[in-house]
């Protein structure tokens, strides 16, 4: 783990580590681009990157071909570049809490998810809300292997509805968590819960309308999530 808010540059590289790696977490650095040699991890399957504000290039992920859990947070630069698309190994993804200078998700981030290696393969993703964040990013449409949601933190007013209709295309979906959205103002349509067909477990907690889905509340959303095994509310 490294955390150095001074730390703009890691002297030599990490190619004495490439068959040894398994995990490595970057928290609150200068740094201006991945350390020389990162790429040739190819052991390397856990990457956190939290609050790496000067980060400007983030092509060397490409190669970490054995990377299977992958967390961005609280990253103060565009994305443009498809950072994730030869991922073929990565079934976690972590990403969120952005600049405020952005109304949505980095386009190199959420456009990685159309590509065949991401929409067959990641089963977890789990996302953080920012001020100025207005949706759910609609890419998540693409992702077909997708069997655990979980969404944090959209509070901007504008935030409406927790998914967005068109993302019934997540037709593996087991579990979708909801937690801490004090803007929602309901769920999704009965039929897009109804093609969610796979899924066994709904969380939704911290969220000031949840009693709009309890049932002992008389609940105008229950009927529409009635017939899902699980649900937790807290």
């Amino acid at each position: 783990m490294m955390w150095c808010s001074e730390l703009i540059t890691i002297s030599g590289g990490f190619r004495e580590l490439k068959s040894s790696l398994k995990k490595l977490i970057i928290s609150n650095c200068k740094l201006g681009a991945l350390a020389s040699g990162l790429q040739c991890c190819a052991s390397l399957e856990e990457f956190v990157i939290w609050h790496w504000g000067e980060l400007i290039h983030m092509n060397d992920l490409q190669e970490l071909s054995s990377l299977r859990r992958l967390s961005i947070n609280r990253y103060d630069k565009f994305i443009k570049e498809d950072c994730m698309g030869n991922l073929t190994q990565l079934r976690e993804l972590n990403i969120g809490g952005f600049s405020n200078e952005l109304e949505a998700f980095p386009v190199g981030l959420v456009n990685s998810f159309q590509h065949p290696n991401l929409s067959g393969s990641l089963e977890e993703v789990e996302i953080y809300g920012w001020d100025k964040l207005k949706s759910v990013p609609h890419q998540l449409q693409h992702l077909t292997a997708l069997k655990t949601l979980k969404i944090w933190g959209f509070n901007r007013e504008e935030f409406k509805e927790a998914l967005p209709n068109r993302l019934a295309n997540l037709s593996s979906l087991r579990r979708l968590d909801i937690v801490s959205c004090k803007n929602i103002k309901h769920l999704p349509s009965s039929t897009t819960i109804q093609r969610l067909s796979k899924l066994e477990t709904l969380r939704i907690c911290e969220c000031p309308r949840e009693e709009n889905c309890r049932k002992e509340k008389n609940g105008w959303e229950w009927p529409k999530i009635s017939h899902i095994p699980t649900i937790i509310f807290y």
